[in-house]
């Protein structure tokens, strides 16, 4: 339901109602993922508020791929030049809304929880992330412990 209603106001050219479809549709990914199928250790938030403030290029892509029609090629064609873009997770960041095109983004290597635009953001918010990185890095080894035996 939610990825036809996206698709509809996509069509339509609403944003704010396909950001909206687009987030709970991510959302519930992400739960099926982790509660039902237990198929990853973590929600991606990141991913989760990507889509929250995603580019129209990001929101033609994410429903073009889970629908079985082809009625977004079109659009597809219109907006695949416009940049995906990610979001640095520093609170310092000096890039405008911390926006960063999604291709230059770099993630936590301990726990791929969080993005940012450059080493120095990801520096800079390491305090503030710290004590977080080490839980989500926790769970992560013991689901993928779980797995594994």
């Amino acid at each position: 339901c939610l990825l036809f209603v996206g698709t509809q106001e996509i069509l339509k050219g609403d944003d704010y109602n396909v950001k909206t479809a687009a987030t709970f549709a991510r959302y519930f990914e992400e739960h099926i993922a982790v509660v039902l199928k237990e198929t990853q250790a973590l929600y991606r938030w990141n991913k989760i508020l990507e889509t929250q403030d995603a580019d129209l290029h990001s929101l033609v892509n994410f429903f073009r791929h889970r629908i079985p029609c082809s009625c977004l090629d079109e659009k597809y064609e219109e907006v695949k030049d416009i940049p995906k873009m990610g979001i640095c997770f520093s609170s310092q960041c000096t890039l405008p809304n911390g926006r960063v095109e999604y291709s230059k983004t770099m993630y936590c290597d301990r726990c791929r929880s969080v993005t940012y635009c450059s080493r120095e953001c990801q520096i800079a918010h390491w305090k503030e992330h710290k004590d977080q990185c080490g839980i989500f890095a926790d769970q992560i080894s013991e689901f993928e412990a779980t797995k594994q035996a």
